[in-house]
């Protein structure tokens, strides 16, 4: 079952950055559960995009989309809404 968090999953144009980021940071995106170290992809937003350390990117614009970006190690350094 998906990690439903109110005031997270469904948020516009950059709203919940913060907490994705708090959620995010440092893990490892796994296809199995979230713990301490470890996120599931499942629990992400539809909306979303994992972005490789080097990959390139498209350049369209999509405000609900949520980035995550992921460093040399598979861990999370960064999202953001674009």
């Amino acid at each position: 079952m998906p990690l439903v968090v109110p005031g997270i999953n469904n948020v516009k144009d950059g709203e919940g950055s913060e907490d994705w980021k708090n959620l995010l940071m440092g893990k490892k995106l796994t296809d199995t559960t979230s713990d301490a170290t470890n996120f599931a992809r499942r629990d992400l937003p539809k909306e979303h995009r994992v972005v490789e350390e080097g990959s390139l990117l498209t350049q369209d614009f999509k405000p609900d989309r949520l980035n995550v970006h992921l460093d040399k190690d598979g861990k999370v350094s960064h999202v953001d809404w674009k």
